[in-house]
């Protein structure tokens, strides 16, 4: 089975979603294993784009995803990717010896399976001047940098030369293809008409249809009459071109087609086919209202609403889908929680058959791929998602093979979405899209909040662990990571209350290091601290019926016991010198570690006394005895 990896933007606009589904077709007719890499910038925001320059670096991964080295070829759908985007494919494309088919435009780098502008233009003009006379014609084109626009400004002259009509370049305006241009371009027009002592031209034949809906409404402001004042025609038949009143005259580009034609094409090269002329297919004209073939008494109203419902309907459930989306991981107590409620979420709403919540390594470490990321293998987890109605359990595969055994072994096609927060990679959504009738913003929007959720939840982690290390930083030594005085008292005050209620002793045991300052002097102070830690060692390894060590500061050790006898703590000390004793031989050290220590045990009664002043009296007990061995230790150095 061919494996064909299919490039793509803006899934879920209309003239794409056919494209696909031409592809998706033929595909399976053909038995051809298609997945789809998608991203979701654009570059025909009105807003300045460079401001969501980060997010596109994060998007842009989508595309190197994929080892190409293990695909037969790529089909790259013309659709709106942003300037980063189109330099960052064009890099791709140019490492890889596969063939690669452009879909939907023109790309002068890959063989192109397109509309013929020129034909299909053609005929849009050849049926105003034709069907309705017009010698009188405007042209509101395109952008001039889009490689289309000069095809059908040919078009315009070519149809006009065949029937003696004078061409001329002042009666062109050039808008930028949206709804925004029907203003200026009205004027324009309205002015250059007076200039030539006539009130109205005979037609405008505009370069798409979303120019051609801007001019209809711009003659509706100033009471102009469509068709009946002038002609206006449009071109692509985006389902907006029979929203309005009136519809507008177009023509199709044929998108079906296109992706059909385009997976035929990619095998007949596959098989050793040299196709060096781009494909051309023909779309066909479509008469309505703008142009007086379809009656305004008649209108498809009925069959519009159904749609502008549906996609209202589904427009609102995505925005509903993203409100509760922030709601259910704000609930979720735990990753795994936070996971499953994606999932959850993901089946209502998105139109996604199938979903897997796919994972990479470092997700939550604000990763940043490299261009090394595309040939390089690592271990994918499955943390969540559903096949249609049966939830998938947590696995592993490896990215090189895009999607897991049973996936990349079945003839269904595939989305990758890559999930990223701005710039930084966590892994990617696998998905069986509803492309029809789905809108692309929302659709991104609930892409970007996954992308959000994940990086707050990683934000909150670390938090967590930062306070968590915060605290136990608090009331810990650093030296040792024994408790500190703070972190003993804190704890002190339960131990005399289960003494109190068991009625037995409650241990303070004081250990103080000898000579530490000839240590430090004779041996450095590295010495020094190793004598401390081994104390602490040695203290630690006693430890048998909780008792508490810490570190009062210096050369100072303090323990609390409790249920504790005066037998039980000698023991105890015994227990620690011999451990610190084996350390040193065992470690070779040329000097002697030695403590001394005090012991004092306190029978708490259950009265109003405040723990704090229990806790000081027995440190001073404690500390008088320590004295008394230290003075013995003193006169035994001296002899």
């Amino acid at each position: 089975m061919k494996k064909i990896a299919v490039f793509t933007s803006h899934v879920y606009e209309q003239m794409s979603g056919m494209m696909q589904k031409g592809l998706i077709d033929a595909a399976m007719e053909y038995g051809v294993k298609l997945i789809f890499f998608a991203s979701f910038g654009d570059s025909y925001s009105s807003r300045n784009y460079g401001e969501f320059s980060k997010y596109d670096e994060g998007d842009r991964v989508s595309f190197d995803i994929p080892d190409l080295n293990d695909f037969d070829g790529v089909i790259k759908i013309n659709t709106y990717f942003s300037q980063i985007i189109k330099d960052h494919l064009k890099k791709i494309l140019s490492e890889y010896d596969i063939p690669v088919i452009n879909i939907g435009g023109r790309d002068d780098e890959h063989l192109n399976v397109r509309c013929d502008d020129t034909g299909t233009f053609s005929k849009v003009v050849e049926h105003v001047v034709v069907k309705h006379g017009c010698r009188n014609i405007y042209h509101l084109a395109g952008e001039e940098k889009q490689y289309f626009t000069p095809l059908r400004l040919n078009a315009l002259k070519k149809v006009l030369a065949e029937h003696g009509i004078p061409f001329d370049d002042d009666k062109i305006y050039y808008g930028d293809l949206w709804f925004t241009c029907g203003e200026p371009a009205l004027d324009y027009i309205l002015e250059d008409c007076k200039k030539r002592g006539c009130e109205y031209p005979d037609a405008v034949v505009c370069a798409n249809d979303y120019s051609a809906i801007g001019l209809i409404n711009a003659c509706k402001e100033r009471g102009i009459r469509i068709p009946e004042d002038f002609i206006i025609t449009g071109f692509d038949a985006v389902v907006e071109s029979i929203s309005g009143f009136p519809t507008v005259t177009t023509a199709d580009q044929p998108f079906y087609r296109i992706g059909y034609t385009a997976i035929k094409t990619m095998l007949e090269i596959l098989d050793g086919a040299e196709i060096r002329e781009d494909v051309l297919l023909t779309g066909d004209l479509i008469c309505n209202q703008s142009c007086g073939c379809r009656p305004k008494t008649i209108d498809n109203i009925e069959d519009f609403r159904v749609v502008y419902i549906q996609r209202l309907d589904n427009a609102t459930g995505i925005a509903q889908s993203t409100t509760n989306l922030m709601l259910t991981v704000s609930d979720a107590t735990s990753l795994e929680e936070c996971f499953k409620a994606i999932s959850d979420n993901a089946k209502t709403d998105t139109g996604f058959k199938d979903m897997l919540l796919c994972l990479a390594p470092g997700w939550d470490k604000q990763r940043i791929v490299d261009d090394d990321f595309r040939t390089c293998d690592e271990e994918m987890t499955v943390v969540a998602g559903y096949r249609g109605s049966e939830d998938v359990p947590v696995q592993t595969f490896r990215k090189k093979d895009i999607l897991p055994k049973d996936m990349l072994e079945d003839p269904n096609p595939y989305y990758i979405f890559a999930l990223h927060h701005l710039q930084y990679y966590m892994g990617y959504l696998i998905a069986t899209p509803e492309v029809g009738f789905r809108e692309q913003k929302a659709i991104q929007s609930w892409f970007v909040d996954l992308g959000v959720i994940l990086e707050t939840r990683r934000i909150q982690r670390d938090l967590e662990q930062s306070v968590a290390r915060l605290g136990f930083l608090s009331n810990r030594d650093m030296l040792t990571e024994l408790y500190n005085r703070r972190g003993l008292e804190e704890y002190f005050i339960d131990y005399v209350d289960e003494c109190i209620r068991n009625g037995t002793g409650l241990a303070v045991i004081i250990f103080d290091m000898n000579d530490l300052k000839m240590i430090n002097d004779n041996y450095g102070h590295n010495e020094g601290d190793y004598s401390l830690k081994t104390i602490a060692y040695a203290m630690m390894r006693a430890t048998c019926e909780h008792e508490l060590c810490a570190r009062a500061g210096g050369d100072e050790f303090i323990v609390i016991a409790k249920n504790y006898t005066e037998e039980k703590a000698k023991e105890f000390v015994e227990k620690v010198r011999t451990l610190i004793r084996q350390k040193v031989e065992l470690d070779d050290k040329e000097y002697v570690v030695g403590v001394s220590t005090g012991v004092h045990i306190e029978y708490p009664k259950d009265s109003e006394e405040d723990a704090h002043k229990i806790f000081e009296k027995c440190l001073k007990e404690a500390d008088a005895s320590m004295y008394l061995d230290k003075k013995m230790h003193k006169v035994g150095r001296d002899e």
